[in-house]
Order: structure tokens, then sequence, then C-alpha cells
């Protein structure tokens, strides 16, 4: 495998690990505090074990590799969030 596509590599589970974050607030309701925890919980423990898995396969071909998918990692959580920012006086608050 090239260095340069754990790049990619990285760059998909960055995006990934925020959809899956917007996911979760999104199925995120009223009461059920414990149901609300354990969905946060298991989803942080998936995005972590994702990211640590990438790294750690790319680490283990070099020291470019696991700094590529780390870079594209960050990179990719960026973007997404960068992309869908919604400006502080477009946004509706509702109560």
């Amino acid at each position: 495998m090239s260095v340069w596509l754990w790049l990619l590599a990285g760059l998909l589970v960055g995006v990934l690990n925020v959809a899956t974050i917007a996911g979760t607030v999104g199925r995120l309701g009223q009461g059920g505090e414990l149901r609300a925890l354990s969905t946060v919980m298991s989803g942080f423990v998936l995005r972590l074990a994702l990211s640590i898995f990438v790294l750690v396969v790319a680490l283990r071909q070099s020291a470019a590799a696991g700094l590529l998918a780390f870079a594209g990692i960050w990179l990719g959580r960026w973007t997404v969030l960068l992309w869908t920012h919604v400006p502080a006086g477009r946004c509706k608050v509702e109560t």
C-alpha cells in the first residue's frame, strides 16, 4: 500500500467520525438519559476503535504512513466541520 493512500484512509475515518457524531446527536431526544448516555458512549468507543485501528496499521507500515493517517483524520474532521458550519446569526434556537 502506498504511503500516500494512508492520507486518504485517514480522511475517510475523519469524515466518518464526524458523520457518526452528527447521527448520534440527531437521535438524542428528550428524556431517557440512560439510553442517551449509552448511545453516546457506544458511539465514542466505536469511533475511538476505528481511529486507533487505522493509526496502528499505518504505523506498522512506517512512521510516514502513521503521520499521514493522523493528518488525514485531522483534516477530514476539520473539513467537514468547517463545511457544515452555520454562522451564529443564522442559527435558530427553539425553546
